[in-house]
């Protein structure tokens, strides 16, 4: 059975602090059985949304998962009832065609309408090199993510929004038939013959730079890594770039991930941060190092435990969430995704719905 709530669309207009706090599944981190459970008792809980890792390898080789995340989308978004899904995300410069992701992710919106967004980024090595491909420099990834951002917005356009247009690059018929000639991307009269039923939001992970400024000019909003402290640069150039091209602010996302660790026992807390110790890396997510046991040894070598838990809020106590929390949006964060790496997940839903979504709730904008 599919959903027809088609009233259900991301959008940063609520009037609860409690509705822009989601929840994040760690595809790398669980199994696809695991995830379902936590997700499904999460909305039962009453979070609203939810962002999911797209990788094919994870950052680390002990435990770690595979799981294809497409796949899983699918299946959550059937289990649960009105709760959002959101990559986190998808990067569209080898393994994916930026025309194969275009007509998955409109599939997935007709059968969950209003359900589905698309986060896009330039990826990493893990994910592109086991499949055949050589890793490039961050600037022609990011080159190549324009313009796989460019197919896939013509490609999600609906038959009766069809403009024809005919630039340089790029052109449209009055068909809707796509054709693009790219550096790094071609599409030929491509057209979606089961399109989006509604638009799908579009956003893009960024921390440079260049990149924050493409996520302002292309998308809907920005994800970004970057902790409330480090942040204003980030989100000032978003906004300005956003300014610049006339975009409406009040209706662009800027999106947190906190990653949080908790048990009553603060050294099983900080023991289960470890999973995620790779991801402190210098300049992790450019590291041209593809294999999750290479990953995990340099990391037990160049990351320090005290690295990690400035990257890790671990907690004894559930509420101790909550000023971090709080930061984020003081920083001018729209949403967060928390991504917990907690000894028992099903324990941090649980608290962490009664005691920190409840005080938000309470909390107005």
């Amino acid at each position: 059975m599919t959903s027809n709530n088609n009233n259900n669309n991301f959008n940063n207009n609520t009037t609860s602090i409690a509705d822009k706090i989601g929840y994040w599944a760690s595809q790398e981190q669980y199994s696809m059985l695991d995830l379902l459970k936590f997700v499904i008792e999460a909305e039962r809980k009453g979070f609203s949304d939810c962002m999911t890792s797209d990788h094919f390898h994870p950052w680390w080789h002990d435990g770690g998962y595979g799981n294809f995340t497409w796949v899983w989308m699918s299946a959550a978004a059937e289990r649960t009832k009105k709760m959002r899904f959101l990559t986190g995300v998808t990067a569209a410069i080898y393994r994916y065609n930026p025309g194969i992701i275009a007509q998955a992710f409109a599939s997935l919106d007709v059968l969950y309408p209003g359900r589905i967004g698309l986060g896009i980024g330039s990826g990493e090595a893990m994910n592109e090199v086991p499949v055949g491909f050589e890793w490039c420099p961050a600037n022609i990834r990011l080159e190549r993510t324009k313009e796989a951002i460019q197919i896939i917005k013509d490609l999600w356009k609906r038959p009766d929004a069809f403009t024809a247009t005919n630039n340089v690059n790029q052109s449209i018929d009055k068909d809707g038939f796509v054709t693009f000639q790219g550096q790094y991307f071609k599409i030929k009269n491509a057209r979606l013959y089961t399109p989006p039923q509604t638009k799908i939001p579009l956003y893009m992970a960024a921390v440079g730079e260049e990149a924050t400024k493409t996520a302002a000019i292309f998308t809907d909003g920005l994800i970004t890594v970057s902790t409330p402290d480090k942040s204003k640069k980030i989100l000032d150039n978003f906004d300005k770039h956003a300014r610049d091209h006339d975009k409406d602010l009040n209706t662009m996302e800027k999106i947190g991930k906190p990653k949080i660790s908790y048990h009553k026992d603060y050294d099983e807390a900080f023991k289960s941060s470890g999973f995620w110790r790779a991801t402190s890396l210098k300049n992790a997510f450019d590291l041209d190092v593809s294999d999750p046991r290479e990953l995990e040894e340099k990391a037990r070598k160049e990351v320090s435990d005290e690295k990690l838990k400035e990257s890790t809020i671990i907690v004894t106590s559930i509420e101790d969430c909550i000023k971090p929390i709080e930061e984020y949006f003081k920083a001018g964060f729209t949403r967060i995704y928390v991504q917990s790496t907690s000894p028992n997940e099903l324990d941090f839903i649980e608290e962490f719905s009664k005691k920190v979504i409840s005080y938000f709730e309470s909390t107005i904008n």
